[in-house]
């Protein structure tokens, strides 16, 4: 207490002096000489020092003193090094950002895989390996034969790595997408971001042809198969096996025709901006399920070496700025492939049919879609369509589309699929059991006696296992499993046949079962029954057809009976709903009956007491 006071007066006493210096400053520069001023400033600054000595040696304002001229000091180094460091960057450093929506994060995530970059992370994301590409580090041990491993690590976020590549320091970090970031459980995606501590663009450059050319090199022996995420982005892909075009049973001419118009197209690019016509081509396939119209575009895509980006109208959040979006990240070469596109909204004549049904006092269940007729035909034949892309549809009902999106300029070339030919039901079975080769053949196997079905033993049933089979193991978890539950993981083949007696089994197959009767998907899904047996195929087929029809006059009746109820249903409601509206207005009849006798009553009532009131005076 005592210090503070002391502390108090000195600032009074401090004070008086300044005002003691102001008045002789002031006096100066007005009308006093410099004999008169001089003295009395100069005794006025030494007394303002000494008055002022208590509180600079006040321990507290020293401590805040020195806080801010250290922090002022700190503040002004930072902004100093912030700044260097910009125009550094910005002058001597090249920064790329690949996000996981467009086809160059593939190619760049492959090469940082391909050359064993993330090798050196110490923390990963482990999932099980599937089809679906992660580009992260496999499993698989070096001394191991395998090409791919069971098991992905991926790399996780904020995980800086270091590489070189042509002598230039490179280092890439993979940034956390925003849907994980709001725990909406969407872990890959994000992007990838690569910095180039070189001025020379050329670098960049190299490194993205060189991850694209060794991307396409890799992806060349699999089909790439792009689809979208939950945010409306091209996310998620899927690897599959090509398919060779050979194996896909098409009639006659369906397969060439098709491979050949493609083709066309792709080397026709200069054409088409010559003669100033957009540069797209779109397909229409139709026809029943099971025909083989899903399995036209994956083999003709792995044909031509192209990607494909699977596109469904009725995913959530989809609408048609989403749709634009996401056509116009798609790149040049490639097949946009939209499935069922009849299932994304109903056609002119569903809507007019709707309204009716609303107008007769019945709903009806109406498309979730968001993406409108107009929007859809904007993208592929408006003025905001891409150019370079191959567009495939499918549907099983061609009769619900819109007329507008059949028009010519839309779907170019429209192929019914049909039910299985002749034709087809031969190739197919040829394909199911490959004929031996001419060089390979001998003598005894020209004779056509079913030598292959004898040799190839039936699985065993519980009848034909070894009596000692059938003791269980005392501890089910040593390694001397008991032969009942053995695993043959022996490869399976077809018996190879000679080529006369495959002919001769396949036209027998063809003229058991009708044309245009069964679908490939159908015959196929028989045949993978006995896909290592070819005479019980041709045996079998007949009692197969028989159960298949009558699965279908089951289906059918099913189906008849179920309309009829629901027309009986409909039926009742309409007259529940007339019964309802009769007793409506019988009971609005009698309301308005009853109050017209209410209305009527006084005036019958006034009427009586007027003829009662002449009577009283007739008697007076």
């Amino acid at each position: 207490m005592a210090s503070n006071a002391t502390n108090v007066l000195a600032i009074q006493h401090n004070a008086t002096n300044v005002l003691d210096l102001q008045d002789a400053t002031h006096n100066y520069t007005t009308n006093a000489t410099d004999q008169d001023v001089l003295p009395t400033i100069a005794t006025a600054i030494p007394n303002l020092v000494k008055t002022m000595e208590p509180v600079l040696s006040n321990s507290y304002l020293q401590s805040s003193l020195n806080f801010f001229f250290f922090g002022t000091v700190l503040e002004t180094g930072r902004r100093l090094w912030q700044f260097l460091m910009d125009k550094f960057t910005g002058g001597f450093v090249l920064t790329a950002i690949f996000d996981s929506s467009d086809p160059a994060y593939e190619w760049f995530f492959s090469y940082l895989n391909d050359e064993k970059i993330w090798s050196s992370t110490r923390e990963f994301r482990v999932t099980a390996r599937t089809t679906s590409r992660t580009w992260g580090v496999n499993s698989a041990s070096n001394n191991s034969n395998e090409d791919e491993g069971y098991a992905e690590y991926t790399p996780s976020y904020d995980q800086p790595q270091l590489f070189k590549y042509q002598g230039t320091y490179c280092q890439v970090t993979r940034t956390k997408p925003e849907g994980a970031a709001h725990g909406l459980g969407h872990e890959d995606g994000g992007q990838l971001v690569l910095t180039l501590y070189t001025r020379n663009r050329s670098v960049l450059d190299n490194l993205i042809s060189h991850a694209r050319a060794q991307y396409l090199k890799k992806s060349k022996p699999r089909l790439v198969v792009h689809g979208t995420d939950h945010c409306g982005s091209w996310c998620q892909v899927t690897t599959k096996a090509r398919r060779p075009l050979d194996s896909l049973i098409l009639p006659t001419g369906v397969k060439e025709m098709l491979l050949h118009d493609a083709r066309d197209f792709l080397r026709s690019e200069q054409w088409y901006a010559d003669a100033g016509i957009q540069h797209k081509r779109g397909y229409l396939l139709y026809g029943p399920p099971g025909t083989g119209k899903s399995s036209t575009i994956h083999a003709l895509a792995g044909e031509l070496d192209l990607e494909i980006y699977a596109l469904s109208l009725a995913a959530n959040g989809m609408d048609d700025a989403g749709l634009s979006r996401l056509i116009g990240s798609t790149p040049a070469h490639s097949i946009i492939l939209i499935e069922d596109i009849d299932c994304a909204f109903p056609s002119r004549e569903e809507k007019k049919r709707q309204k009716e049904a609303k107008e007769k006092g019945i709903v009806l269940a109406e498309t979730q879609s968001r993406i409108t007729l107009s929007g859809l035909l904007n993208v592929i034949d408006g003025v905001s369509s891409e150019e370079g892309r191959l567009l495939f549809a499918t549907t099983n009902y061609v009769n619900r589309l819109d007329p507008a999106l059949l028009r010519a300029g839309r779907m170019d070339v429209k192929i019914h699929y049909k039910m299985s030919t002749q034709d087809q039901i031969v190739n197919l079975f040829k394909r199911f059991y490959p004929a031996q080769k001419e060089e390979a053949s001998t003598p005894s196997d020209k004779k056509s006696r079913r030598i292959s079905d004898l040799e190839l033993t039936p699985p065993p049933t519980p009848s034909t296992l070894p009596a000692d089979s059938t003791a269980t193991d005392p501890n089910p978890t040593s390694d001397t499993a008991s032969p009942k539950f053995a695993v043959d993981t022996t490869p399976i083949y077809p018996p190879r046949l000679p080529r006369a007696t495959i002919d001769q089994l396949a036209e027998r197959f063809a003229s058991l079962v009708p044309q245009n009767k069964f679908t490939v998907a159908e015959l196929q899904g028989y045949l993978l029954t006995v896909k290592t047996r070819p005479y019980e195929a041709v045996d079998g087929v007949v009692k197969w057809m028989e159960e298949v029809e009558e699965e279908r006059e089951r289906m059918r009746k099913e189906k008849e009976e179920e309309e009829k109820r629901e027309e009986e249903e409909e039926k009742k409601e309409k007259e529940e709903k007339e019964k309802a509206e009769k007793k409506e207005k019988e009971d609005q009849e009698k309301a308005e009956k009853k109050e017209k006798e209410e209305q009527e009553k006084p005036e019958t009532k006034e009427k009586g007491d007027d003829d009662k009131g002449d009577d009283e005076k007739k008697e007076d």
